[in-house]
């Protein structure tokens, strides 16, 4: 039977069965050692299947919500430990401790606190987002073990994240779930654009995720998760200015209307920019609705954001000079609309059916001195699931999913004129989750995917000329394999094995002569140990990983023009190695400090069955832009009327191309760096804060992508109101 067939028959029985009226009201304290509340923690109640209704605790700790009798709570809050508790609890102590979990997780169809996980996941909390008064959310992803971010310049110039040695575009990219990476770039998602004010949650896996997530996610999950309407009544307004002419305005809030739940926010940030045609102005909206009733439950939203900046080109170090003085013409925008809906019935307390649906459309002109382009990529998201706890000891899910992606762009055409390019997804995946005496726990899944390519028309005047591509459809299967064992309590080991795909992008596809290129892959695996110390007030990891990159699509001309009859074709490999390690200390409820370092091997393997490496590099050589070491530390201090956070990152030295002409230009190396910045919170009232940001407070010169200067010492002052639960 066809997939679709079959995902429609298990909707169709899902939604004919009748849901158990039971319901009752949840209300409790979260409560900290000291027995002072705690505000901003999240709570859960959830069953054998996961999570069923959620609230964040208000000023005073308090929450109260619907669920169905039996279940659970869980509770997670930064600087404490998770705790499951009984649904009867009515007052919930949490202990101190230095790491960050949460209530849901990416790397898993199946609910599971981040420290069951085998696999590498950091959760950044809504906490963090609001204290850190970070205007563009992804500057937090600085701090993650394994992460380099890079930004060829300062605000909304394009910002790439390199997870563990893998390319930029080797990253799925989510927003509550609905996939918004480019098709057209292969996977590419720039994080410049991706404002703070309207999100609770940014949750990060690091390693292949397609055997839970399918294309894309051959080096890290990312899901940035945006605020519930299920809070309660809430209210937040924040206005700041800045050096370069800054602005940051923003309004967000929720409450409830008629029975729904309904969040909503607008915000406008903008910069001036150090030099001439480098200015930035970003604008977005977001409303969401969310519906309970009996053992049912709908949330929906809708994302909009409008963005434009000025590109004044490479205007830093210039070896060759090839750069001949500010682009004042260039500027790029980006329209952007992600639009989500999760339909979740328990139909009993051992089977859950969720039905999901999102699109996303970025449609991104570009002004050039070469007149006006523009590219529109376009993507379709269909999910059925099933989640079944086969015992106590046993969950499964399982579902299949259907994606639609479309790119259309200023520079692909036909011999008839303009093309669109689509291809069609469709993925069955199943995963198992396995539990034993509380001490191991084992995730198990697969994934096959099947990708259908329509009919490509041929373009004669192409470079390389294309010939007619016939319709196509081809197969990949993605196991993953993760485990946890808790020697003692305060010892955990972890490890896990995985594989990633990467298809062809949109410009693989219009730029070549081959109808038969295949996905690129990874291969993955990581072994890693935490230890808790001092009463679990200090958390070490140390995680090795080994990636192997193979089939990776190289570029074949000069030389290399003998190894296939195609432009381009599936030859080139690259591995990448190395050691995440992390500390993380929590004394006391009022001070906190983590720190970071990562030792990373990358380099370019040689082409398949040759000691050749694609053009411009050599066997062995580095991978660009991959320091062999990188770091991060926050300290984090609450006391009296302040919150004061002190953070620095380093990245050593790196292999870069030439800043105009990229690696045809030749290789330089571009210095290390320090970054250290200092973010001050001063509450004159209970619900009333003043902020001071400092970025770069060292004034330090350099460049994060070779040529484009990285912004000096700038600072921001803000106030922020809140009322309720916004936390």
């Amino acid at each position: 039977m066809h997939f679709r067939n079959v995902s429609a028959t298990l909707i169709a029985c899902a939604l004919s069965i009748s849901f158990s009226l039971r319901a009752a009201e949840l209300h409790g304290v979260v409560l900290d050692p000291s027995r002072k509340p705690v505000a901003g923690a999240q709570v859960a109640a959830i069953n054998r299947v996961g999570v069923v209704a959620e609230q964040v605790t208000d000023a005073a700790g308090k929450f109260a919500m619907q669920a169905p009798d039996g279940v659970d709570l869980r509770v997670a809050a930064p600087g404490f430990a998770t705790k499951t508790v009984p649904g009867t609890e009515v007052s919930i102590e949490l202990a101190l401790a230095p790491v960050a979990d949460s209530i849901h997780v990416t790397g898993s169809a199946i609910d599971a606190p981040a420290g069951l996980q085998g696999g590498s996941v950091t959760v950044i909390t809504s906490g963090e987002i609001r204290e850190r008064n970070e205007a563009v959310a992804s500057e937090l992803l600085r701090e993650v073990p394994g992460l380099v971010i890079a930004q060829s310049g300062g605000a909304g110039t394009v910002m790439s994240l390199f997870a563990r040695g893998g390319e930029s575009k080797y990253n799925l990219v989510q927003l509550n779930g609905i996939p918004v990476s480019s098709f057209y770039y292969g996977g590419l998602f720039d994080f410049a654009h991706l404002t703070s004010d309207s999100l609770q949650e940014i949750d990060v896996a690091r390693g292949p995720q397609s055997a839970v997530y399918g294309s894309y996610a051959i080096s890290s999950a990312v899901n940035f998760v945006t605020r519930n309407p299920s809070e309660g009544l809430a209210l937040d307004v924040i206005a700041e200015g800045g050096t370069h002419t800054s602005q940051r305005y923003a309004l967000n809030g929720s409450g409830t209307l008629a029975g729904w739940g309904i969040s909503a926010a607008a915000s406008h940030y903008s910069n001036g920019g150090a030099v001439r045609n480098s200015d930035y102005t970003n604008q977005g909206l977001y409303l969401a609705v969310d519906r309970h009733w009996n053992k049912q439950r709908l949330f929906a939203f809708g994302d909009y954001d409008w963005n434009e900046v000025g590109e004044p080109g490479p205007y830093g170090s210039n070896p060759r000079h090839y750069f001949s003085g500010i682009d004042l013409v260039s500027r790029s925008r980006n329209y952007s609309s992600t639009y989500g809906a999760h339909y979740q019935a328990d139909i009993t307390d051992r089977f859950r059916q969720d039905i999901f649906a999102g699109f996303y459309l970025n449609n991104s002109p570009y002004k050039s001195a070469y007149g006006t382009s523009f590219n529109k990529d376009l993507r379709l998201t269909g999910e059925a699931r099933e989640t079944f706890s086969v015992s106590r000891h046993w969950i499964m899910a399982g579902g299949f999913v259907y994606e639609r992606e479309e790119d259309r762009n200023t520079y692909i055409t036909s011999n008839l004129g303009s093309v669109l390019l689509r291809r069609s997804n469709q993925g069955l995946y199943w995963e198992n989750r396995f539990e034993f005496r509380n001490k191991l726990f084992v995730n198990a899944g697969v994934r096959g995917e099947i990708f259908e390519n329509p009919f490509v028309p041929g373009y004669k005047n192409g470079y390389p000329p294309r010939p007619d591509f016939p319709a196509a459809t081809y197969s990949q299967t993605s196991p993953k394999i993760s485990a946890v064992y808790f020697v003692k309590p305060e010892t955990r080991l972890h490890t896990s094995f995985g594989t990633g795909i990467r298809p062809p992008g949109g410009s693989d596809l219009a730029f070549t002569n081959n109808p038969a290129l295949k996905p690129e892959h990874s291969l993955s695996y990581e072994f890693g140990v935490e230890q808790r110390l001092a009463g679990d007030k200090i958390a070490l990891d140390a995680t090795w990983f080994h990636n192997r990159y193979k089939d990776l699509i190289v570029s074949l001309g000069g030389s290399l023009a003998k190894l296939s009859q195609y432009s381009t074709d599936n030859l080139n490999n690259a591995r990448t190695e190395g050691v995440e390690t992390s500390v993380r200390v929590r004394p006391a409820r009022w001070l906190s400090a983590t720190g970071s370092y990562t030792w990373l091997q990358a380099q370019v393997l040689g082409l398949n069955g040759t000691g050749l490496a694609q053009s411009y590099y050599t066997p062995g050589q580095l991978l660009a832009r991959r320091p062999r070491q990188s770091g991060s530390m926050v300290i984090t201090a609450h006391k009296g009327r302040f919150d004061v956070n002190l953070t620095g990152y380093f990245r050593g030295q790196t292999l870069d191309v030439e800043p105009s002409y990229g690696a045809s230009g030749g290789f330089y190396v571009n210095p290390g760096y320090q970054n250290i910045g200092l973010n001050v919170n001063y509450h004159l009232r209970s619900n009333l804060t003043a902020y001071v940001n400092l970025r770069n407070a060292l004034n330090q010169r350099y460049e994060e992508i070779y040529g484009y200067p990285a912004p000096l010492l700038s600072a921001v002052v803000g106030v922020k109101w809140d009322l309720g639960r916004s936390k």
